[in-house]
């Protein structure tokens, strides 16, 4: 989900961490929060990645401010962990925070770039276009400049190949809660 403008300043939002099963050692999915990316060069997130290629799903917490290339932290995730992910930024001046819950770890990194600030999303995405079979992801209290995420009257990001949409964006629930469900590789 996504929502476009200008002058963003924060994303926040909640998830648990899906149990994931891998379809082939192609799969890659990474869910993020984060500044920018929907039709800009720049993008400012942090999240958790899930990557198959070793053929069993591993979980994998991570920061990028593209076009500079993502930064994977040494800290644990699981499948059932809660995690939450703001992004804030003063200036050209970003604070990405990542924390799991369940574990009880938080890791903070601050970057600065010269970014356009012109979208907020809250994303589950596959580089790769493979996504292993996750099942439904729920985010909550998905929040852009500290107000509802329904606010900004965001559009949903499903993603889709040759067969079809890959998978589905559920409409928003109290203005600051929704859904993405699996569909197909």
């Amino acid at each position: 989900m996504a929502a476009q403008g200008s002058g963003f300043t924060s994303t926040s939002t909640s998830w648990v961490e899906p149990s994931v099963t891998c379809n082939s050692s192609n799969d890659l999915m990474a869910t993020w929060v984060g500044i920018d990316g929907y039709g800009s060069s720049s993008v400012e997130q942090t999240g958790v990645a899930t990557d198959c290629s070793s053929g069993s799903p591993v979980d994998q917490a991570w920061y990028e401010m593209f076009p500079a290339n993502p930064v994977h932290y040494g800290n644990s995730v699981r499948a059932g962990d809660t995690i939450t992910a703001p992004v804030t930024r003063s200036g050209t001046r970003y604070t990405l925070k990542l924390s799991d819950l369940t574990q009880g770890w938080s890791k903070t990194t601050r970057k600065s770039l010269n970014a356009a600030n012109a979208s907020a999303e809250f994303i589950i995405e596959s580089p790769t276009g493979a996504y292993p079979r996750f099942g439904t992801v729920s985010f909550t209290d998905a929040k852009i400049n500290g107000s509802p995420v329904g606010s900004y009257g965001p559009i949903a990001m499903d993603a889709s190949n040759s067969s079809g949409y890959e998978d589905h964006t559920s409409g928003l629930s109290g203005g600051t809660s929704f859904s993405i469900y699996y569909l197909h590789e």
